[in-house]
């Protein structure tokens, strides 16, 4: 069953056309896009399209088709995932997922004074690489554990060498009170060693909350964005089929919907056609579907169309007299009636036998031929 109605159908009747089978696959749909998104897989390259595509699709294969529907389906996945990004986001600060006192063989004994505002550090300068130590940092935004920054600063470093061939390092980024930071330390010019870390300069529950909202909004962005974008070529796509199958109806090339297939077999079956092309059934179409052209007539016995070469019915088997009647119109305006038939010498065409000339070619015939 389909979840699209009439074209005048309201939301709430379209809602209630969906069958059990069609809503368990948009709740199962929408639950698999959430998990995907709290594994991080839409943070990863075109993540957000695999999303998509099985946010769209899982409920389009069980025949859900309705673009009000599914746009409804866009708006409640929208509001699932920044409910659940933030969530994530904030579960994710609570654990220090970014411990400033993690040491890496690059950056270690990372301290930051408060009073100050100063960071110092140990610096390892990494074998074969430029050592150019920079500090990166910027506003912190958190969503489904992704932990990304907007307008980030970049300053560099100051610092001193160690006998051993370390670097004592010291850096003031002159952070704001009340705000939660992700800061960056990088040692080479590639940008490719270092480490990664936050900092919260006592942000409120709500600062982290905002954090955190906006973190997922850019993930659900991405998600969202391209799933209407699906949604909005695919019902382009489908009015423009549409709008195709009136004309070819009108043009007499197809029939109506529900009338275009064979009743034993399923085939597809085109106006004209009197057999179905795959199993032979005679092709029993109302009355006013019937195309009026010159060259059918119908059985005398069962009202069946026939085609004017046929010899016998295609629907109740009756077999038609070989001597009917033929008759050619001239340019001239003359016409030639017989019963029976020659083959014309010069072109191969069917004439009646008491023709005179060939209707096709316009060879002479003698009164003796």
């Amino acid at each position: 069953m389909k979840s699209s109605t009439a074209g005048g159908a309201t939301l709430r009747e379209e809602l209630s056309a969906l069958t059990t089978k069609q809503t368990v696959g948009i709740i199962i749909s929408l639950t698999v896009a959430l998990v995907l998104e709290a594994l991080g897989l839409a943070a990863a390259c075109l993540g957000f399209l695999v999303i998509a595509i099985i946010l769209y699709m899982v409920p389009h294969l069980l025949g859900v088709t309705s673009v009000k529907v599914k746009a409804v389906i866009g708006a409640v996945f929208i509001v699932l995932s920044l409910l659940v990004g933030t969530f994530a986001g904030m579960e994710t600060i609570n654990a220090e997922m970014y411990d400033i006192n993690t040491n890496t063989d690059n950056v270690k004994d990372v301290t930051y004074d408060p009073s100050t505002g100063v960071l110092s550090m140990t610096l390892v300068p990494v074998e074969g690489k430029d050592f150019s130590p920079v500090l990166r940092y910027g506003i912190a935004e958190v969503g489904f554990g992704v932990v990304r920054t907007s307008n980030h600063k970049e300053l560099n470093i100051d610092y001193t060498e160690n006998p051993n061939g370390t670097f004592n390092g010291t850096v003031n980024p002159e952070l704001s009170e009340g705000k939660f930071y992700e800061l960056a330390i990088i040692v080479d010019t590639d940008h490719k060693y270092g480490k990664t870390f936050t900092i919260d300069t006592g942000a409120s529950t709500g600062e982290i909350l905002k954090c955190c909202l906006v973190g997922a909004a850019w993930i659900t962005a991405f998600v969202a964005s391209m799933y209407f974008v699906i949604l909005i070529f695919s019902a382009l796509m489908r009015r423009s089929i549409g709008k195709t199958r009136d004309r070819m109806e009108k043009e007499g090339r197809l029939y109506p919907q529900g009338y275009g297939r064979c009743k034993k077999c399923g085939a597809i079956v085109l106006p004209g056609e009197v057999n179905c092309r795959k199993c032979g059934e005679y092709i029993d179409v109302p009355e006013e579907f019937r195309p009026k052209k010159k060259d059918k007539f119908v059985c005398s016995e069962c009202g069946c169309e026939v085609t004017g070469n046929a010899t016998s019915c295609p629907k109740c088997g009756k077999r038609f007299d070989e001597d009917v009647e033929n008759e050619v119109h001239h340019a001239d305006g003359s016409v030639d009636t017989s019963t029976a038939v020659f083959v014309c010498t010069e072109c191969g065409e069917k004439v009646p036998e008491n023709a005179k000339r060939c209707p096709k070619c316009g060879a002479v015939f003698d009164e003796d031929e």
